[in-house]
């Protein structure tokens, strides 16, 4: 048998083109956080003005927000490699989502001021 004999599912010839896009999620390195929005670093340009869907963890738990990309700037590192700071402004926050948000912050305030103790 070839191997393209062994496929389980039949498969379909496009002819010309078919456009598509695929999602993909990537942690991503919080810079600040706040009610409204958050700066992040990524390893994606994401386009300004698009919207974005983020997924908020805290602990085994999570919530979807979608955030619209404010700005966006690169980050040159040693090595070459190159990151982007990108400023998100949160859309359509639930309250379960702006709760979380806002104990994030508590948490992060609570350890920068024993920090500084």
């Amino acid at each position: 048998m070839r191997l393209a004999d062994r496929r389980v599912a039949p498969r379909f010839e496009i002819v010309g083109e078919l456009w598509g896009s695929v999602q993909a999620l990537e942690p991503l390195h919080v810079c600040n956080l706040a009610p409204g929005g958050a700066l992040v670093e990524s390893l994606a340009a994401l386009p300004v003005g698009s919207v974005q869907p983020v997924r908020i963890v805290q602990g085994a738990q999570t919530t979807d927000v979608r955030a619209a990309v404010r700005h966006l700037s690169p980050v040159h590192q040693q090595g070459g490699g190159q990151r982007y700071r990108v400023g998100l402004e949160f859309l359509d926050v639930n309250e379960r989502a702006a709760q979380w948000i806002g104990a994030l912050m508590g948490e992060h305030r609570e350890d920068a001021r024993q920090g500084g103790d």
